[in-house]
């Protein structure tokens, strides 16, 4: 199964920043969210569809304090991530 991201999840990615963290952990932090999000993905496939509506037809985990969108090709061999947002973040 193939994992692509969108533009708008990889700005929001990008966009992660903390006072408290030099830029190096802030970038490991990064790369380690990414693989937990692939991970999760993969182990949950489509088991949590999103009920919120401006996201149907999407699913939807939570990873450390991020909410994480996501949806399949017709085939289901390509996965969108298509947002990541900080749980006190309001969605689209």
């Amino acid at each position: 199964m193939n994992i692509k991201w969108t533009q708008a999840a990889r700005d929001s990615l990008k966009q992660i920043q903390s006072q408290h963290y030099t830029r190096e952990e802030t970038k490991r932090y990064q790369i380690e969210l990414v693989r937990k999000i692939q991970h999760k993905i993969l182990l949950l496939s489509t088991a949590i569809p999103t009920n919120e509506p401006s996201w149907a037809g999407t699913y939807r985990i939570f990873i450390d304090r991020y909410k994480v969108y996501y949806s399949f090709s017709a085939d289901h061999q390509t996965v969108y991530i298509e947002a990541l947002r900080h749980q006190h973040q309001k969605s689209d």
